[in-house]
């Protein structure tokens, strides 16, 4: 087995690449919540609680598609082995 190494100084591509992650979600989030509303009604003419219901319901569909794929494949690989490929 691989020696493990622990902290941010050997571990800096991954927490890098935490630290992208979480910010695409912030700005997702940032969009959902000042930018789409006021898209909705300038150029669709609906309410920003329908546009707002409409992104949360479009992004629910697409988590759970993704997560069933996900899940298939941990079941034909493991999910440990699905952890170490992600991991790399």
């Amino acid at each position: 087995m691989e020696n493990v190494k622990l902290g941010l100084k050997e571990n800096w591509n991954q927490f890098s690449l935490l630290v992208l992650v979480n910010a695409f979600v912030g700005g997702m989030v940032g969009l959902e919540r000042s930018i789409l509303p006021e898209i909705a009604e300038k150029e669709f003419g609906i309410a920003a609680t329908s546009a707002i219901l409409s992104f949360i319901v479009v992004f629910g569909v697409v988590k759970a598609i993704s997560n069933y794929y996900a899940g298939a494949l941990a079941n034909k690989l493991g999910r440990k082995n699905l952890l170490v490929l992600g991991g790399h």
